[in-house]
């Protein structure tokens, strides 16, 4: 076997380029480079962000519906005070008694507390209107009298010495000097009517066995126009055919008419009383207003039968004034 010997002279070779670099190949560059951002900014992941636009409608779906049951309303208290007219009211001294001129008499009003406070000895029975009769004009209750209780209020008065029909009304006072009295609204006054004559005759101060009288049940005033209807059981206006009179115009003229049964006649200048009332010609035909004075006195029975009285009190072009009085049966 035989070698052979080669002898190798390799030197490894390094070379290097040279690029040459154009103002051309710089934008073309920059050109890619830039459309490279745009389509990074607007890709998909980028857009798929929730918008934070304040002008976006964002909608809920409530999940749990509450429904609210409205509580029954309670029933409000009736007044504190309230009174209403005992049976019979007039304990002694009944409507249009004769009184001597210038003679002593006890008056004795019956009264029921239908309010819901107590009435104490603070509490006083008051001169409100009409004719004084004598010094007295306020006395306090003799006792305490609690809610549905009644009292008999004793006033002494005097009749005056000139002569004719006298009527005081008068009215509850509580312990803070508000007044109250009886009917529906517990506003309206209580009275005592005599008729003073010169005469000697005495009176008792008391009487044992009382005439009954008709206990009142509403007395007020109202003001009607023409198209309205006034109920004189309550004293409250109501609607057309539902009341005991309608006002009407015919012919430019006033005219009281009588509904639902309800009647009316006129008794003349003089208050009259319920006795005179029997005699006078109560109906259903219409009253024209404009032929009488004012002052003039009307009879009536509601249309559930009760009897009262009324009066002109005025006339002018917006309608009229009634004053009225009307009284439950005894």
């Amino acid at each position: 076997m035989s070698f052979t010997l080669v002898s190798c002279d390799w030197k490894p070779s390094l070379q290097v380029s040279t690029a040459v670099v154009t103002p051309g190949l710089i934008e073309t560059i920059a050109n890619s480079l830039t459309q490279t951002a745009e389509a990074t900014l607007t890709s998909p992941a980028l857009d798929s962000k929730p918008s934070l636009d304040p002008a976006a409608v964002v909608t809920l779906s409530p999940t749990v519906q509450t429904t609210f049951i409205p509580s029954a309303t309670p029933t409000p208290p009736g007044p504190c005070n309230s009174a209403a007219a005992g049976r019979p009211i007039d304990v002694t001294i009944p409507d249009d008694t004769v009184i001597p001129a210038g003679s002593s008499f006890t008056k004795v009003w019956r009264l029921i507390n239908t309010g819901t406070c107590p009435w104490t000895t603070d509490f006083a029975v008051v001169w409100f209107s009409g004719d004084k009769l004598g010094p007295v004009v306020a006395q306090s209750l003799s006792h305490r009298v609690e809610s549905g209780q009644s009292i008999d209020i004793a006033v002494d008065l005097t009749a005056p010495e000139d002569t004719g029909l006298k009527q005081s009304y008068w009215k509850l006072r509580n312990a803070e000097a508000k007044l109250f009295g009886i009917g529906p609204a517990s506003n309206a006054p209580f009275w005592v009517k005599i008729i003073v004559e010169e005469t000697t005759t005495a009176i008792p101060t008391a009487l044992p066995e009382p005439t009954p009288t008709p206990t009142l049940l509403v007395q007020g005033a109202v003001d009607l126009s023409s198209g309205e209807s006034i109920d004189l059981d309550t004293g409250e206006k109501v609607p057309a055919g539902q009341g005991d009179f309608h006002l009407e115009t015919i012919s430019s003229r006033f005219v009281l008419q009588p509904e639902s049964n309800a009647i009316l006649g006129i008794a003349g200048n003089s208050i009259p009383s319920q006795g005179d009332c029997q005699s006078v010609d109560q109906g259903s035909d219409a009253v024209v207003i404009a032929d009488l004075p004012l002052g003039t006195y009307f009879c009536y029975h509601t249309k559930h039968g009760l009897p009262g009285i009324a009066r002109l009190a005025d006339l002018n072009a917006a309608g009229i004034r009634l004053d009225f009085n009307t009284w439950a049966i005894p």
